[in-house]
């Protein structure tokens, strides 16, 4: 049986931080027991020593491995992925996507969820991942997102027209190997030069119904890249599970969200670097400026309705090369989150975002043993988490 000791580190189980320095004994790749160090038998310390699985770090801070719940691995970061895609080719493009989710795993990142890839291709990266071949955080992805014709993302886009074609598209992503379906509700920030605008609704009711009903049918979450208000509505009316950025969300919208249990992701990271950085394109800087602040407001009254509130990066998008997950932590704290709440974002209330609470997310006996260990405290310096010493992703460590 495997084993693997973290002895006497200070623990954040993924909602708190605990009192006192912790042992946490894994076995074959789950968490056993998480003990003060002065209640682990001699006996297992001696084994853990003598089989070179005994990790004794003072000062550090062991941790559920981070969750990105928003990003897109076949992206470069560059100041304009969509020009990037266009100058490789399709095997070009999926080895960057295999760096991609190295670099991803070695940063303390042991879950992601993909939201649009050409070619269906972070679900292969997702296959590799779970056989084996390529080293890589677990990836829940989409695939390509549904569109409408002419809508936000069609360079990796299924487009659309009517709830037969919607339904279809389901069918044709899950068929793929989809876990999870992501769907374009308005237009975005990046992406086309012309042709959409933030608040365009694109995907309309009927189409976004017949979506979430069938994806919801098989067991699969339905995530919406929403910015303007009525595309929030839509989203909201037809049962979607998360809404991606959320620009123009009102009070009463985040209301009726926190009582669906609906969740929002609303990178707030990228966002201020498509309003900041002088190096991505014009259309998309201009774009950006003119919905920064209302992002803050809609964040703001998300908390207040106590929305669930999950940590995406949108890594891979202009300016946010991968790893960009602790960016978007601290922009969630300079946001209005505490240090905590906002791990938590990117830990237990990201699992449970995934549906996935009792598996991950959390240190505790019992859950799976991905796990990243900091130097510091991130609770006090959440540059901490750019410190990271190990990183155990099933029991096994991968860095």
């Amino acid at each position: 049986m495997s084993l693997l000791v973290f002895h006497e580190a200070r623990v954040f189980d993924g909602e708190q931080m605990l009192a006192g320095p912790r042992s946490v004994v894994v076995r074959d790749g789950r968490i056993e027991r998480v003990v003060e160090p002065g209640e682990l038998p001699e006996g297992l310390l001696a084994e853990a020593r003598a089989s070179g699985s005994l990790i004794q770090q003072p000062g550090a801070t062991l941790l559920p491995g981070l969750i990105d719940l928003h990003l897109h691995l076949i992206w470069d970061g560059s100041d304009d992925p969509v020009r990037s895609l266009a100058l490789e080719t399709s095997e070009q493009t999926l080895l960057k996507g295999v760096g991609f989710a190295a670099t991803t795993l070695r940063a303390g990142i042991t879950t992601v969820r993909d939201l649009g890839s050409v070619h269906d291709q972070a679900i292969r990266l997702a296959e590799a991942v779970e056989r084996g071949w390529i080293p890589g955080p677990r990836i829940i992805a989409s695939g390509r997102s549904i569109v409408m014709t002419g809508g936000h993302d069609p360079f990796w886009g299924l487009a659309v027209d009517g709830p037969a074609e919607a339904l279809k598209a389901v069918r044709t992503q899950l068929f793929a190997g989809a876990r999870v379906i992501k769907v374009s509700a308005t237009g975005g920030v990046y992406g086309r030069p012309s042709g959409e605008s933030v608040d365009d609704v694109e995907l309309l009711p009927d189409e976004l119904r017949a979506i979430v009903e069938q994806a919801h049918r098989r067991g699969v979450k339905v995530s919406a890249h929403a910015i303007g208000q009525q595309g929030i509505q839509n989203s909201i009316d037809a049962g979607i599970d998360t809404i991606e950025h959320g620009h123009f969300l009102t009070p009463e919208q985040a209301r009726a969200m926190a009582e669906r249990g609906m969740a929002l992701i609303p990178t707030l990271y990228v966002y201020q670097c498509l309003a900041e950085s002088p190096n991505i394109p014009a259309y998309a800087r201009a774009k950006a400026r003119e919905v920064i602040d209302r992002h803050q407001q809609a964040f703001t009254d998300a908390r207040a309705a106590d929305v669930l509130i999950g940590a995406g990066s949108d890594a891979g998008s202009p300016e946010t090369p991968h790893p960009a997950l602790i960016e978007e932590i601290e922009a969630l704290v300079n946001g209005g989150l505490t240090r905590a709440e906002a791990l938590r974002a990117a830990t237990a209330d990201a699992a449970r975002i995934l549906d996935l609470g009792d598996e991950i997310g959390h240190v505790r006996p019992g859950y799976r043993a991905d796990l990243v260990l900091v130097d510091g405290d991130p609770t006090s310096d959440l540059t901490a988490l750019r410190r990271v010493r190990r990183v155990a992703q099933g029991g096994i460590l991968r860095a």
